[in-house]
């Protein structure tokens, strides 16, 4: 296995790892626009496959939206994920100026929420924050 991690994919490869966790395809055309516009993307191949991924769309503000995080099946629970994370929040933070501070949001799926909160996310509702919520429309 030789990963490494970059910046770089196509809206071929992002459908084909929403396939591979179950994920249904979205058009072609979705696809290279959300790749286009992700402000952050994170991409690890082993070789040439295309095995995991990540977004962040951030306003430079104080807003960051984390999207996206797959891995593979077989290659899950080998510490991909939380490096893409990781490099995505990294990432994100060197944009920040000193004392200001980013609030991270995501939409887990269902199930996965223990992995973000041992990276330190904490579920809605709580003593903050209200429910998440989304709205899926179809044209």
């Amino acid at each position: 296995m030789s990963l490494h991690y970059t910046s770089k994919m196509t809206g071929e490869e992002y459908n084909e790892m929403r396939l591979s966790v179950g994920w249904r395809p979205i058009t072609e055309g979705q696809a290279t626009r959300g790749i286009a516009h992700t402000t952050f993307l994170v991409a690890v191949r082993d070789d040439e496959k295309i095995v995991g991924m990540g977004r962040m769309l951030f306003d430079f503000g104080y807003t960051a939206y984390l999207g996206d995080v797959l891995v593979r099946p077989e290659y899950q629970g080998r510490g991909i994920g939380r490096r893409i994370v990781e490099m995505l929040i990294n990432t994100t933070m060197e944009s920040a100026h000193e004392e200001e501070r980013i609030m991270f949001i995501l939409g887990a799926a269902k199930g996965k929420e223990p992995f973000y909160e041992k990276i330190g996310f904490k579920r809605r509702p709580n003593d903050e924050s209200g429910d998440g919520m989304t709205m899926w429309k179809k044209k």
